[in-house]
């Protein structure tokens, strides 16, 4: 069985140590990882506009997105 493994002492009974994954953090952790892929795909919609609008007052907001990002 994966769950468990068994360590053994010298004179002593067998202690049982369980293994169990957090599923907690992993569900965290995709959750900001789902956050920092939005926040760039914005800073990207951000720069492009700005490019070919000629608007260069979104380059700081989509700094501040790609900052968020990271």
């Amino acid at each position: 069985n994966c769950s468990y493994f068994k360590h053994f002492t010298p004179g002593q009974s067998s202690e049982i140590f369980e293994v169990t994954t957090q599923k907690e953090y992993s569900i965290s952790a995709a959750a900001i990882a789902i956050f920092s892929i939005g926040f760039a795909i914005i800073g990207t919609i951000c720069v492009l506009l700005s490019f070919t609008k000629k608007r260069d007052y979104l380059l700081k907001p989509a700094s501040m997105f790609y900052t968020f990002a990271g």
